[in-house]
């Protein structure tokens, strides 16, 4: 089977019902269509929110062939595992009743069941995690663990410090597979792996963040960014 350049569906995207009859605003994320073209991705539609750093975007790529959904929560980006299909009309159809829900989950993580585990864990509710400071150094507390959001594999992120303008970052996760707490690194976008902090409970992972925070931050502000 043959399938069109990603030239061909970038026009027909220009035209393509589906995304001209989306709504303009859905729960404070303004809607836009670049339809521009990087490498073997297709930007075709975007919903913004600039005063939460969010964005969710409805892309094609050309490597699989797929219309994607990709979900954005300040630097922590990843595809939507359940909104991949190659026919057009079938991803249209899934995802003009989901978006909504996707939208809202994003604007409002408290209205997402991070299941059993996380509740067993006591992490929406952690004393120690829900004060870490606001701010250290250039880094800026973007998740705490009142208001963790999903991610990938069975993860969800409780913990979030960045620095946007360096893109660096210091991640802390749960992954309810593996029931086990472990971080990562961002460095200039980059990713860096990290087993200082991995834990089988918050009482261990508290005591790994005192000890450890401040000197895996500064790390990461001095380290050489250029790439």
């Amino acid at each position: 089977m043959s399938y069109p350049s990603i030239k061909e569906v970038a026009e027909q995207a220009k035209s393509w019902d589906f995304i001209m009859n989306l709504p303009q605003e859905i729960f404070g994320f303004v809607k836009a269509t670049p339809n521009n073209i990087d490498g073997q991705i297709l930007h075709i539609c975007q919903y913004f929110n600039s005063e939460i750093r969010a964005k969710l975007e409805i892309i094609y790529t050309a490597e699989t062939f797929d219309y994607i959904v990709v979900r954005t929560m300040g630097i922590n980006t990843y595809r939507d595992v359940r909104y991949v299909y190659k026919e057009r009309e079938i991803f249209a159809e899934k995802v003009l009743d989901a978006l909504p829900r996707i939208i809202k989950s994003m604007e409002n993580p408290d209205s997402v069941d991070l299941g059993e585990m996380v509740a067993k864990q006591r992490i929406l509710t952690w004393e120690y995690g829900n004060k870490l400071p606001a701010s250290i150094g250039d880094f800026e507390l973007y998740i705490k663990p009142e208001k963790p959001i999903e991610h990938i594999n069975g993860s969800i992120i409780l913990i979030d410090y960045t620095d946007f303008t360096r893109k660096d970052q210091f991640v802390v996760y749960y992954n309810r597979l593996r029931n086990q707490f472990f971080a990562e690194l961002k460095i200039a976008g980059v990713f860096r792996d990290s087993k200082v902090f991995d834990s089988k409970n918050l009482k261990t992972l508290q005591v790994k963040l005192e000890k450890n925070l401040q000197d895996t931050l500064n790390y990461v502000m001095k380290t050489n960014h250029e790439i």
